[in-house]
């Protein structure tokens, strides 16, 4: 399996957009990005286009615009992550890892993006 580089948020949020769709044009994804974000037609454009050029995303051309399709899977993504998570900050142990987890949020449940702050994160 072909490792791709771990994403972004606001790459992850447009994942989040075309996994469902499973292929989309910059409009499509545009559309579908939440108005609150503020991000320009243009960004999302560059976003792609960088994430096709990583080979996160296929490209091909329909007309006079460009359609994306995922090239990895959300479950891949997210293990991308977290193995980048757990190279950078716990030296690659996996159990230090684990361990961090259960010992800071055992009871914790998940807070909207909202309200964890994450919403101004830009792609």
């Amino acid at each position: 399996m072909k490792r791709h580089p771990h994403l972004t948020p606001g790459e992850f949020e447009l994942m989040e957009i075309l996994w469902p769709l499973g292929e989309g044009s910059v409009k499509d994804v545009w559309g579908k990005v939440d108005p609150a974000r503020g991000l320009a037609y243009t960004t999302v454009m560059t976003v792609l286009e960088k994430m096709y050029r990583k080979g996160i995303l296929s490209q091909r051309k329909r007309g006079k615009a460009y359609l994306y399709s995922p090239n990895i899977k959300r479950e891949e993504a997210l293990g991308s992550i977290l193995q980048y998570l757990c190279d950078v900050y716990f030296q690659g142990s996996r159990e230090e890892l684990i361990r961090f987890v259960e010992t800071h949020y055992k009871n914790d449940t998940p807070e909207p993006a909202s309200k964890t702050g994450r919403d101004d994160v830009t792609p």
